[in-house]
């Protein structure tokens, strides 16, 4: 067909394009009413609706669907306390010491009373022999010192013979003053003299290398 006979085609009417509307119309309202009439019949049929579940079905529901919670960590132990230290034993108190006795007073000494038979020096003549001589008659100076400050009269100083120790002489008759001197110098010896010395001297002391 060419646009030529496309031209030529009859034209359809107004009226007739009313009626082709209409009944398009009167399709689609019958359309509609069957349509609502077999919902009506529907809606006379009860309707059944599930019943609700239980408040406890459904709170074992949540219960069940509900995760279990995780359980707590246990508290880890608290460390054990230290033992405190044990105190020190406190010092024992030293015991005091005890107050020294007080000293008792001195009594006083009672001067020595001459022995009765001490004889008096003063009336002893004495003569000092020097027999060491090495030292140049030193130590026989020192026992006529000795014997002077002792109270004895020396009345002669001379050299002797040769003695080791101190020897104490007495002439017969004067024991006792030779003695008493042979214990104030501590002479080791002590006796009478032999003869040779002078009889008017009552005592003779021959200083021996003992004292040198």
């Amino acid at each position: 067909m060419t646009p030529d006979d496309v031209e030529q085609l009859p034209q359809p009417s107004l009226a007739l394009l009313v009626v082709r509307a209409l009944g398009i119309a009167a399709l689609v309202i019958g359309a509609s009413a069957a349509l609502f009439f077999g919902l009506g019949r529907l809606g006379e049929d009860p309707l059944v609706i599930a019943d609700a579940p239980d408040e406890e079905e459904s709170v074992d529901d949540e219960e069940q669907a509900a995760p279990e919670p995780e359980p707590e960590p246990e508290p880890e132990p608290e460390p054990e306390p230290e033992p405190e230290p044990e105190p020190e034993p406190e010092p024992e108190p030293e015991p005091e010491p005890e107050p020294e006795p007080e000293p008792e007073p001195e009594e006083p000494e009672e001067p020595e009373e001459p022995a009765e038979d001490r004889i008096d020096p003063a009336t002893v003549s004495v003569q000092v022999l020097d027999g060491y001589r090495a030292d140049g008659g030193a130590a026989a100076g020192v026992v006529a010192r000795e014997l002077e400050e002792l109270g004895y009269r020396i009345v002669a100083r001379n050299p002797a013979l040769r003695y080791d120790v101190t020897t104490v002489l007495w002439t017969a008759g004067s024991e006792a003053a030779g003695r008493q001197i042979a214990a104030d110098l501590g002479a080791p010896e002590a006796r009478e003299q032999p003869g040779n010395l002078s009889t008017s001297v009552m005592v003779h002391v021959v200083v021996g290398a003992d004292r040198g």
